[in-house]
């Protein structure tokens, strides 16, 4: 169920994104105002989320870092299509669904270049996006291996009859007189 619910909210924000009217031809100056204060707001969304999912349930870890990572997605290509607009800064970039693309080949680092950033802003913009996402990724990626590992080790453990971390030397208790959970590795 919380695959569902996950994709629901997945297929919402991708449709929130395609209603959402892109501005139309702005200032240079307007549209890097309007740009670095989305991306402020969504750098703060984000690391309030991550502080807030270190303390969820890992099922819901994983379902919000997908919806951060999809969010940060539409964000950068509403703006990467919005800075379309402005004449030169991208080429081959016309419509959502090829800022959609870009962002997910920049995101991939596969980069094909029929689409690319061709004016100062445009780079500057790709750049942060670029910037962003390696920090956000490194960060979702660190919950996401580690929830894959301690799910590894329960299992494990399970298989062998013991808790995770428990028995063993070194585990500091045995399966049958756990070590204090107070007192650390």
């Amino acid at each position: 169920m919380h695959a569902v619910g996950a994709l629901a909210l997945v297929v919402l924000a991708t449709v929130v994104y395609y209603v959402l009217p892109v501005p139309g031809r702005m200032r240079e100056g307007s549209w890097a105002v309007l740009f670095g204060c989305g991306s402020g707001v969504l750098a703060l969304l984000i690391l309030l989320s991550i502080r807030k999912l270190l303390s969820e349930p890992e099922h819901v870890r994983l379902r919000n870092l997908v919806l951060l990572l999809v969010l940060t997605v539409l964000f950068f290509s509403w703006c990467n299509r919005s800075l379309a607009e402005l004449p030169g800064q991208f080429v081959g970039l016309q419509t959502k669904t090829d800022a959609l693309y870009f962002n997910v080949t920049t995101l991939s680092t596969v980069g094909y270049g029929d689409i690319h950033a061709a004016g100062q802003l445009a780079r500057v913009a790709v750049t942060v996006q670029i910037a962003f996402n390696l920090v956000f990724l490194g960060t979702a990626v660190t919950i996401i291996s580690g929830f894959f590992r301690r799910r590894a080790q329960g299992r494990a453990a399970a298989r062998s009859g013991s808790e995770p971390g428990g028995g063993g030397s070194g585990g500091g208790g045995s399966p049958t007189h756990p070590a204090d959970p107070q007192s650390g590795p």
